[in-house]
């Protein structure tokens, strides 16, 4: 079972089976590249409208020391995890939602040498499949995340990153 701790907005645990973290993405990123990613920064949180989904964006340290020191470019082996959750009614607080079903893990890795056509970064999505308790890749080839750079590139001036850092004072 995959089940989330959350505790002030941090993203304490998540739980897989073990050959989950030997998939394989079509842009030859693994799901074990990530591993561990449980304790890493979070970065900031979104709500996606048009997907009823919350998302929490984490960092390993290189990405977050970026964030910190208001960079403009990532450094080489930045990392960005953004893993979605749907939503249900928190039933202790009926005014507010809480995350419920996990929807995906994703995350963007900046290494240019890998990934020229992409400026610099290199994109891995993998899905949750809630009745097969699972995850599975996103895709058959890497074409099919040329919808992520094609979405990113309205970020160009960021370096391709929609999130900006949430700063705790």
């Amino acid at each position: 079972m995959r089940k989330l701790l959350i505790s002030l907005g941090f993203v304490a645990g998540v739980s897989f089976a073990g050959d989950d973290w030997n998939l394989m993405a079509p842009t030859g990123l693994s799901f074990g590249k990530i591993k561990g990613y449980e304790d890493w920064h979070v970065v900031a949180t979104h709500y996606r409208t048009d997907k009823n989904e919350l998302r929490y964006i984490i960092g390993n340290d290189k990405a977050v020391e970026a964030y910190r020191k208001g960079a403009k470019k990532f450094p080489e082996g930045a990392i960005l995890v953004k893993i979605g959750y749907s939503l249900k009614k928190n039933p202790d607080f009926p005014n507010s939602v809480e995350p419920d079903v996990i929807q995906r893990v994703e995350y963007m890795i900046k290494d240019s040498k890998t990934f020229k056509d992409t400026a610099g970064w290199g994109f891995a999505r993998f899905v949750y499949d809630a009745k097969e308790g699972k995850y599975k890749v996103f895709g058959k080839s890497a074409k099919d995340y040329a919808q992520c750079f094609a979405c990113h590139k309205s970020v160009e001036r960021k370096d391709f990153v929609f999130t900006d850092y949430v700063r705790r004072k």
